[in-house]
């Protein structure tokens, strides 16, 4: 019996020494500190520009001479929050070495609208002044939206004079049949820089 008497012992403190184990461990992960980092927020800027509201193209024409031209007015305005560079960029067109366009950079429309007035702008520089044909297809080539490649900030703008023209040929019988620019797009586009 004796033996057995030594087994519960033996039992015993082996139960104790655990139960110890444990709430020594207890004790000593009761020691602890914290401190936290609240109000955490990440969010993107915007990249954003449009043009003066009301109808969107800017020139049509038909049966059209070497003296005659077409005009027409944009305002451009940049309301996106993030630093941008803007160029201008044209679909494809057809016949472009029969037509010359200019294309101004400027400022004062005083009523830009859907018939793409141009009443009070003044020219600041002319970007582009060639064979339509030479225009430029994407936006790395694009011609910049301010003088310089000069950035855009929220809410800046910027007031673009188009004079389209045909160019003067008098190669004899060279103008027997219509030629058209075809339908074309121009494209404003901001890039975060």
């Amino acid at each position: 019996m004796r033996m057995s008497n030594l087994r519960k012992i033996l039992f015993t403190l082996a139960v104790l020494g655990v139960a110890g184990a444990l709430a020594g461990f207890g004790a000593y992960s009761a020691f602890t500190a914290t401190t936290t980092n609240t109000g955490n927020t990440f969010a993107t800027g915007t990249v954003a520009i449009s043009q003066h509201a009301g109808y969107t193209t800017l020139y049509t024409g038909s049966n059209k001479s070497p003296s005659d031209s077409t005009v027409a007015c944009v305002r451009v305005t940049y309301t996106g929050t993030l630093t941008s560079a803007v160029k201008l960029y044209v679909s494809s067109v057809t016949n472009g070495s029969k037509f010359n366009l200019k294309v101004e950079r400027g400022s004062g429309l005083t009523s830009p609208d859907n018939t793409m007035n141009c009443t009070g702008f003044t020219s600041s520089s002319t970007p582009f002044n060639a064979g339509l044909d030479t225009f430029p297809t994407t936006y790395g080539a694009g011609i910049d939206g301010k003088a310089a490649a000069a950035t855009w900030a929220q809410n800046d703008s910027v007031d673009y004079r188009f004079t389209i023209s045909v160019v003067d040929d008098s190669t004899p019988n060279a103008h027997t049949s219509a030629f058209s620019t075809g339908a074309h797009t121009f494209t404003w586009e901001a890039d975060n820089v």
